[in-house]
């Protein structure tokens, strides 16, 4: 069942760019055996939901009261149609791709059909395009859009991908939407949608631990939205840590967290100043965060300590002087 979902870590690290990128992503899914609808869809932009349609549902995904434009709600129902067609692609890929690894049986029962694809368009104008399938959680098939042909990734695909490149107007057609038709639905949800223009403003934390003997300086980034981010450490001597996982997760309120660990030099640390640098849509330039070291923060309240007890020392000096004073002249 494992690699059932492998798949779907694979898109997640594919949706990982700059924050100042725009990107209009679908998500396909076609399976049997697992308790989900046998088919679902799932459109986005900038990691926030636009669309969803499953099988289970019986009318089509009304229009959004945002989308009120007549060219927005035109576009909506080419969605919805579109939507129902490729369930039926799906459904018909899944039993296809059964049959050319021959699965039969028990390992017949739990299968999944998956295809991604993606529009991003860039702060200087670039556009990049992909679209991908899998097959129970492995590459099966991609698509050049440029030289408008498919790219077996097994040798199971290569009957599909001459199917599909037997029909001309098809491939000009799945071209023609990766080159502009992608890019028209993102500038419209862009424009109307007002989820997309939230943004939330990370929270960053520095902390230090001791791991298999070395100082590990981490960086904890939490509570942003969008979800693209941007975390380096900046400082001398700073070593990455083995086997980290960098990614980013969801929060339970929507937003998103990440972290970045290094490890720092045990020599002289209070020489040296450590920095983490966060850049996020949501703020203008970066976060940067500068980690004190325990021997600089003892230093620090040590002197801070020592100012307080001399000003003791001192007010208490004033006071006496002030009544000796005062006493001496009561005398004369």
């Amino acid at each position: 069942m494992k690699e059932l979902y492998g798949f779907f870590f694979f898109v997640h690290l594919l949706q990982q760019s700059s924050a100042d990128v725009h990107s209009f992503s679908a998500f396909f899914i076609g399976s049997q055996g697992l308790d989900l609808p046998d088919y679902m869809e799932r459109v986005t932009v900038d990691d926030v939901t636009m669309f969803y349609y499953d099988s289970s549902m019986n009318a089509v995904v009304p229009c959004p009261e945002w989308l009120n434009t007549t060219e927005g709600q035109e576009r909506w129902k080419d969605i919805n149609l579109i939507a129902v067609h490729n369930r039926y692609r799906i459904a018909s890929y899944l039993q296809s791709t059964m049959q050319q690894f021959n699965l039969t049986g028990p390992s017949s029962d739990v299968n999944m059909y998956q295809a991604y694809s993606r529009c991003d368009v860039y702060p200087n104008g670039t556009r990049k395009a992909v679209l991908m399938h899998a097959f129970n959680g492995k590459d099966f098939l991609t698509f050049d859009i440029d030289r408008k042909t498919y790219i077996a990734s097994v040798s199971q695909a290569v009957v599909y991908k001459r199917q599909k490149e037997e029909d001309p107007v098809l491939l000009e057609n799945v071209a023609s939407f990766y080159k502009k038709t992608c890019y028209e639905r993102l500038s419209m949800f862009l424009q109307h949608a007002p989820g997309v223009r939230v943004k939330e403003v990370p929270e960053v934390h520095l902390f230090e631990k001791t791991k298999a003997g070395s100082k590990v300086l981490t960086c904890h980034v939490t509570g942003f939205y969008p979800r693209d981010v941007q975390v380096e450490w900046v400082g001398a001597g700073l070593q990455s840590v083995d086997e980290e996982m960098i990614d980013v997760l969801p929060n339970g309120d929507g937003t998103y967290q990440t972290r970045r660990s290094v490890i720092r030099p045990e020599e002289n640390p209070e020489e040296h100043t450590y920095s983490c640098m966060v850049h996020h849509s949501s703020v203008a330039g970066d976060i940067t965060k500068t980690w004190v070291t325990v021997e600089r923060s003892s230093l620090a309240v040590g002197i801070s300590l020592t100012c307080v007890f001399l000003a003791i020392i001192g007010a208490g000096l004033v006071i006496v002087l002030g009544r000796f004073c005062k006493n001496r002249g009561a005398g004369v």
